[in-house]
């Protein structure tokens, strides 16, 4: 019942003010929840990104989002189930909620991420433990009968002073952190402060990603009025269509050569506004000042790529791995001379 009543106490002014919020948006009352429901259950279409096994989350998500901390996180779940050292509640929902997200096929670590406080709850629950058990193991004296297994109990418990605990989490999780912050895939981040500092220059008029989808940031990183596209990857409306669905990303995986000469024209002039480069999918378009892509396209399409006009002026270092063969290698940009005035 708590968790009811909490539910209720917090949830119900949320939901009101969700739902005031997207009527100004939508001009329209609308519920998002059951919105994703009809798409990604009912429909199915959040297959569309992919299919996940069942247990993904189990096996793939919490070891991700918790890396060396998930035994301290189920300890402390186990700590508050077994022994009633904290409350149940967050535990049950966060199990509930893992439940839900596994009923979808498409699953990805992320969408775990509201649980991530209720797992560091049980973390803490977890080492707190150790740590008083610890110190209530050194504190006691043992008799000379039980002195040999008493001493052999005392140093197990050694292992769980506060000051080894945060070194292991320390070892374990700084030197990570540092390497996917500022060297794991950061040729999208800085390819896009190099574009930044050429629109800023003038020496940008488009822009064009020639990429898997959302593969870099956007405007929120160019902060310039600059035309940009990327290539289409919009899930079909409808499951029917999911067979017959169009989108730009997958033709120009299959064949990048062809989709360049049926997608780009010969028209001219400067680009003037953001508005005037939205395409549709599949629309001819003119050749932007700047095209990026990844190593491994530019090694396919480099000598068509010349053909156009196109010259490499960048490349960015990206990754020492990548499990996506078509994210492989370098951020690279081509460019092409400006139209004149």
């Amino acid at each position: 019942m708590y968790i009811v009543k909490c539910t209720l106490m917090v949830g119900l002014p949320a939901t009101a003010f969700m739902l005031a919020i997207d009527r100004l948006g939508y001009k329209k009352w609308v519920f998002p929840p059951y919105q994703f429901y009809l798409f990604n259950v009912h429909e199915g279409l959040a297959t569309w990104f992919g299919e996940s096994p069942p247990l993904y989350h189990l096996y793939v998500s919490m070891p991700i989002l918790f890396t060396s901390m998930l035994p301290f996180v189920l300890h402390g779940a186990y700590l508050a189930f077994a022994k009633g050292k904290a409350t149940v509640g967050p535990a049950v929902v966060a199990v509930a909620a893992m439940l839900v997200f596994s009923m979808v096929p498409h699953m990805e670590y992320r969408f775990l991420y509201p649980l991530l406080p209720i797992g560091f709850m049980y973390a803490a629950v977890s080492t707190n433990s150790l740590v008083s058990a610890r110190s209530g193991s050194l504190e006691k004296k043992p008799s000379s009968k039980d002195s040999s297994k008493a001493g052999t109990r005392i140093n197990s418990w050694r292992l769980w002073s506060t000051r080894n605990i945060v070194t292991y989490l320390l070892i374990t999780n700084v030197p990570a952190s540092l390497y996917l912050n500022l060297v794991h895939q950061r040729g999208v981040i800085d390819v896009m402060a190099y574009l930044r500092s050429e629109a800023q220059g003038g020496r940008v008029e488009d822009i064009g990603f020639l990429m898997p989808c959302h593969s870099t940031p956007y405007y929120s990183h160019l902060h310039r009025p600059v035309p940009m596209w990327f290539l289409s990857c919009e899930p079909p409306l409808e499951k029917s269509a999911l067979a017959t669905h169009y989108w730009e990303a997958n033709d120009f995986e299959l064949d990048p050569v062809g989709f360049m000469h049926r997608i780009f024209d010969d028209r001219q002039g400067k680009v003037s506004d953001v508005a005037s480069l939205r395409y549709r999918p599949g629309e001819a378009r003119r050749k932007p000042s700047h095209l990026v892509m990844y190593e491994c396209m530019a090694k396919r399409i480099h000598q068509e790529l010349v053909a156009l006009g196109y010259s490499e002026c960048a490349s960015f270092f990206n990754t020492h791995f990548n499990g996506d063969a078509r994210r492989k290698g370098d951020v690279v940009v081509y460019c092409r001379p400006l139209t004149a005035a």
